[in-house]
């Protein structure tokens, strides 16, 4: 194997290295926007409920909304493993 073989081969696994760990980077930034939205509507969700303890009615469907929209990021996180 020549010299300008054995610096293809390195190029082309630095290259694969490079890719692998920005492909890494962008997974660990989904999730942590993932998890700053689901941090966000729990925060949302206790307004809600602190809400309904205070005595105002109706807000059953938001409740509901925001805990299916819980869920629905949580699902999205444990996907991404």
């Amino acid at each position: 194997m020549g010299l300008v073989d054995k610096a293809k081969d390195a190029a082309r696994s630095a290259a694969d290295v490079a890719r692998k760990g920005a492909e890494e980077a962008r997974d660990k930034a989904q999730e942590l926007g993932l998890k700053r939205r689901s941090n966000a509507l729990a925060e949302e969700l206790g307004h809600v409920v602190v809400r309904q303890h205070d005595g105002e009615p109706e807000l059953e469907p938001e409740v509901e909304r925001l805990v299916a929209e819980i869920r629905a990021v949580r699902a999205e996180i444990a996907g991404l493993d």
